[in-house]
This record gives C-alpha cells, structure tokens and sequence, in this order.
C-alpha cells in the first residue's frame, strides 16, 4: 500500500465537535490537549505545545470506553501569545495515517452518541 493511501482521506468531511482528552508527542505521548472536534481522518487538538507542519506523532485519545492510540501528520498549527490563549483557540489541526478498522469502530460509536 502506499504511502498516500496510508494517510485517511476525508470522508465528506464529517467532523464533530467534541472534547476528549488526547496525549501526543513526537517520542512518547508527554504532551496532554484536547479535542475540539474530530472526524474519521483528523482532529484540532487545543493545545499550548503546538508542533511544526509536517511532524510526525504519536497520539492517544481517551474515547468514553476505552483509550486508542493513533499515529498522525500535524497539517497546520496556529500559536496564540499566553495572554490571548483564553480567547482564542491555540493548537493543531493533524491527521491520522493508517488508523485501522479499531479506530473507525472507536470513532463510529462515538460519532453516533451511544458511548
């Protein structure tokens, strides 16, 4: 398989706006944000340790039933000065590269609202 079609297209960009706690890093998941919203391909994670374009992480988020770990591409970031972090949101926007059929699953029940 490669490498493209490793990296989740979006499927009608079915996003959902939701708060779950997510742990992240490049090395080990030593950073915590949270979900502002998140679809079958990526999520906007809030946080204040935003990461570059490009960069590879790990990831994990804590769904209601169980936490999935995910491995995922930073798209976009956007860094907001501290004394603006409570008015406007700081984080990142990333997607997620071979997720697998645990993770649609995951997601699927979540999106659904039966978590």
């Amino acid at each position: 398989m490669s490498r493209d079609r490793q990296i989740v297209e979006r499927k009608g960009g079915g996003r959902k706006r939701g708060r779950l706690m997510m742990r992240f890093g490049v090395e080990s998941l030593e950073r915590t944000g949270f979900t502002m919203n998140l679809s079958i391909s990526g999520a906007f994670i809030r946080t204040n340790h935003v990461l570059r374009p490009g960069t590879l992480l790990q990831t994990e988020i804590e769904f209601p039933q169980e936490k999935i770990s995910v491995w995922a591409q930073v798209v976009w970031a956007k860094r907001v000065p501290m004394e603006l972090a409570h008015l406007l949101p700081c984080g990142m926007g990333v997607r997620f590269i071979n997720p697998g059929p645990e993770w649609e699953r995951l997601f699927n029940v979540w999106n659904s609202g039966k978590s």
